[in-house]
C-alpha cells in the first residue's frame, strides 16, 4: 500500500497544527475520567460490585479508553467525505498510490491519536483523588495488553467507518448512523457498569459487543496484575476475538477501497 506514510503524515499535521482540534481530542479523555469517573464514585462501596480495595474510576478505565477509542474510530470515515467534497481526493487518485492507501492512512493516523488520548487518560486517572490504582505485581505484558486491546478496537471501528464513508456523498448521513451506534455500543457492554447492575437480556447482550472484550481484557490486567492461567485464558479469547473482527475489517475496507473509491 504504497502512500500510507505520507498521507498518515499530512493527517497528522492537520490535527496537531490545529489548536483548537488538538486541544479538544487531548481534554476529552480527561473530562472522561474524571466527571464520569467522580459522579459514580460511591459504586465502589456497594459490596461486590466494585472489587475490593479498588476505586470505581479504577474498574472503569478500561472501559473509558476502549470508549474513546470507538468515538475517535467512528470520526475517521468523515475525512474520506471532507476529502471528496473539498478536492483533494481527485489530486490523491491522481497520483502513483493505492486507493487503499488514503483509506489506512487515515485508519493508522487516528490510532495514533488515540494512543495518545489514552496516554493522558492514564496520567489523568492517577492524579484523581480516589482514582486509578496499578497493582504492584503490573508488569510490561500487562501493559502490552493495554495497548494491543486499544489496538485492535480502533482497528474495528476506524475500519468499519472508512467502509460506511466510502458508500456515502453527505457528512450529514454519516454523522447520523455514529449518534444512532454510539449509545447502544457504550451501553450494551461493560465498559462503564458491572453486570450486576444491568437488566439481565442487556448483560447477554454485553457478552457478544467487541467493546466489552476490549473492556474486560484491559480490565483484568488493571484489577489484577499479575493474572491466572485461567484469567489469561479468558484474555486471549476477548483479544483473539477482536484481532479476528479486526482482521475481516481490514480486508473488507481493502476492498472496498480499491473497488469503490473513483472521485
Amino acid at each position: 500500500m504504497s502512500g500510507v506514510w505520507p498521507l498518515m503524515l499530512r493527517d497528522l499535521k492537520k490535527w496537531y497544527r490545529n489548536p483548537v482540534f488538538f486541544f479538544t481530542g487531548l481534554i476529552q479523555p480527561f473530562f472522561w475520567i474524571a466527571l464520569f469517573g467522580s459522579a459514580l464514585s460511591k459504586l465502589s462501596s456497594i459490596p461486590g460490585v466494585i472489587p475490593a480495595g479498588s476505586t470505581y474510576i479504577t474498574y472503569i478505565v478500561g472501559g473509558v479508553l476502549t470508549i474513546t477509542a470507538l468515538f475517535t474510530g467512528m470520526f475517521t470515515g468523515t475525512n474520506i467525505i471532507f476529502d471528496r467534497r473539498l478536492g483533494p481526493m481527485g489530486r490523491f487518485l491522481s497520483s502513483p498510490i493505492t486507493r487503499s492507501s488514503i483509506v489506512f492512512s487515515r485508519v493508522f493516523s487516528a490510532i495514533l491519536r488515540i494512543l495518545v488520548q489514552s496516554v493522558i487518560l492514564v496520567v489523568a486517572a492517577l492524579l484523581l483523588p480516589n482514582g486509578l490504582i496499578i497493582p504492584h505485581d503490573f508488569s510490561i505484558l500487562d501493559g502490552l495488553v493495554i495497548v494491543v486491546a486499544i489496538i485492535l478496537v480502533s482497528l474495528i471501528f476506524s475500519c468499519m467507518f472508512s467502509v460506511i464513508a466510502i458508500r456515502m456523498r453527505e457528512m450529514n448521513t454519516i454523522f447520523g448512523i455514529v449518534n444512532l451506534v454510539n449509545l447502544p455500543l457504550l451501553f450494551m457492554s461493560y465498559a462503564m457498569f458491572p453486570t450486576d447492575l444491568m437488566a439481565g437480556w442487556i448483560g447477554d447482550v454485553a457478552k457478544y459487543n467487541p467493546v466489552s472484550w476490549s473492556a474486560e481484557a484491559i480490565r483484568s490486567v488493571i484489577l489484577n496484575g499479575s493474572l491466572t492461567a485461567a484469567q489469561w485464558g479468558d484474555v486471549g479469547l476477548w483479544l483473539g476475538g477482536l484481532a479476528i473482527i479486526a482482521g475481516l475489517m481490514m480486508g473488507l475496507t481493502y476492498l472496498m477501497a480499491e473497488t469503490e473509491i473513483r472521485d
